[in-house]
């Protein structure tokens, strides 16, 4: 069910930790929305459109792409039987440390573009179908052993992930690479201090250049404006705070810093199309249906 025009409620049949579907509702197609569950889509067919966080992919068959929670994605151009659809919580995957780890690869590379050439991509085409055929089985543990496919699937991912992270960086200790670093070094100085009342002066001092220089790289780096991701890593600590201890709005407001609960909400509602509140609501009521 869509509410608000973004927010996805999910139903996991017959209280599953993993949903499975060949079948992609029409309700869904070209809307924008999210969902506090991760959801991976293997494109079955030439021509699947799907666009993440308002960027747009163009997908071919075994093509795939994750959406984490809280992912603004829509699905367009589908006809019948044109995606695979595995869905989850993305606690089944960081509760293990080695993933927990490297987790912003995961999120810097949501598309996967398949190689025919690659014996690595093979296993992972072939463990997302298996985890589907998974579902269909009758037999005891077969939802565990589905879920042992699903470790399975993010080991070979987050394999290929650290790969093409380290290949990237050996390409830009040529040409780049002081750059790369240096905003690498800014982005987690971002998320470490997105509470206090950061600026691009204080930032840039920090890496120590000029604020214009700053502004150019970071922009080219990120896709970016520095507010625009300081915005988001502050909306981002927020949403992980909603799944802690229960804490007041106006609390969680000035500890991801926002200067007001009023702004907070407004900012809040604008990127995630609904309010703090009920997003808050969403994410304990699905923690509480998989307890």
């Amino acid at each position: 069910m869509l509410l608000n025009n973004h927010f996805e409620d999910l139903s996991f049949s017959e209280g599953k930790i993993i949903n499975i579907s060949r079948v992609i509702d029409p309700g869904y197609t070209g809307v924008n929305h999210w969902h506090p569950f991760a959801e991976i889509l293997l494109s079955l067919k030439e021509g699947n459109e799907v666009t993440l966080n308002f960027k747009k992919y163009r997908m071919k068959p075994n093509d795939f792409i994750i959406s984490y929670p809280g992912d603004l994605h829509s699905i367009n151009n589908v006809s019948k039987d044109s995606f695979l659809v595995i869905q989850f919580p993305m606690r089944l995957i960081t509760v293990v440390h080695d993933f927990n780890r490297i987790q912003q690869l995961f999120y810097k590379s949501p598309f996967f573009k398949y190689d025919v050439y690659n014996a690595e991509h093979d296993k992972m085409i072939v463990t997302l179908k298996e985890i589907v055929n998974q579902a269909s089985n009758e037999k005891i543990f077969n939802e565990a052993l589905g879920y042992s496919l699903l470790l399975k699937f993010f080991t070979y991912l987050g394999q290929q992930c650290v790969t093409e992270e380290l290949e990237e960086t050996e390409e830009t200790e040529s040409a780049g690479y002081k750059s790369a670093k240096l905003m690498a070094e800014a982005c987690l100085y971002i998320t470490q201090n997105c509470a206090e009342p950061l600026t691009l002066e204080d930032v840039a001092h920090q890496i120590g250049i000029s604020k214009s220089y700053f502004s150019h790289l970071f922009k080219d780096f990120t896709q970016m404006t520095f507010v625009d991701y300081l915005t988001k890593e502050r909306i981002r600590r927020a949403e992980t705070m909603f799944s802690g201890p229960k804490k007041k709005m106006i609390d969680i407001a000035f500890e991801c810093g926002f200067t007001s609960v009023s702004s907070f909400n407004r900012t809040f509602k604008k990127i995630k199309g609904i309010s703090p509140r009920e997003f808050r609501t969403a994410m304990r009521q699905s923690i509480t249906d998989k307890a």
